[in-house]
């Protein structure tokens, strides 16, 4: 009866290990995920709610926040390895038909200079109102892949009204 309790712990102790690995894993080397988990109670943007898409935190945009929480690096800081592009990805709920939002990815000189900006416009009459919907943007990194480069990836909100944000990915590929 003792062996038992021990056996458990162990089991428990090495499926939750296996666990993590296999979403580091799924992610990726290069793969960087917010899901805003971490910033409740740092971030005044970040709530808490049934409203997530995962987890329990979202970032709420509103008139006091026209961009969200970004990845901002220089490739430098990121990996030696040349990438092909970058593919940045967010979920977004927009509750209105006419409010607006932006996927963005930037890349900018050291002399803080924008070389090239890709976005994806999005209205809630296009996206759909009141539901999660995956927003993707893939952009080309040749030539832009100097290590003092910085790469910024974010949501905008142009009309500052209420748009909901999780689960932001930024993968950089071979």
């Amino acid at each position: 009866m003792r062996h038992k309790v021990p056996v458990i712990a162990l089991f428990l102790v090495f499926a939750i290990a296996l666990a993590c690995k296999k979403e580091a894993t799924a992610l990726g080397e290069f793969a960087f995920l917010n899901d805003f988990e971490g910033q409740f109670g740092y971030n005044p943007h970040v709530s808490l709610g049934k409203v997530s898409h995962s987890g329990k935190a979202f970032c709420r945009m509103s008139n006091a926040l026209e961009f969200s929480p970004a990845f901002i690096q220089q490739f430098k800081n990121i990996s030696a390895k040349p990438f092909s592009k970058v593919r940045f990805s967010a979920y977004v709920l927009i509750p209105d038909e006419g409010t607006a939002a932006a996927l963005v990815v930037q890349v900018w000189s050291p002399e803080n200079n924008p070389l090239k900006v890709d976005q994806v416009n999005v209205l809630g009459s296009d996206l759909g109102t009141n539901r999660w919907k995956q927003l993707v943007l893939e952009m080309p990194l040749k030539d832009l892949l100097a290590p003092e480069n910085q790469l910024r990836c974010f949501i905008h909100n142009p009309g500052l009204q209420n748009v909901y944000v999780d689960d932001c990915l930024v993968e950089l590929l071979p």
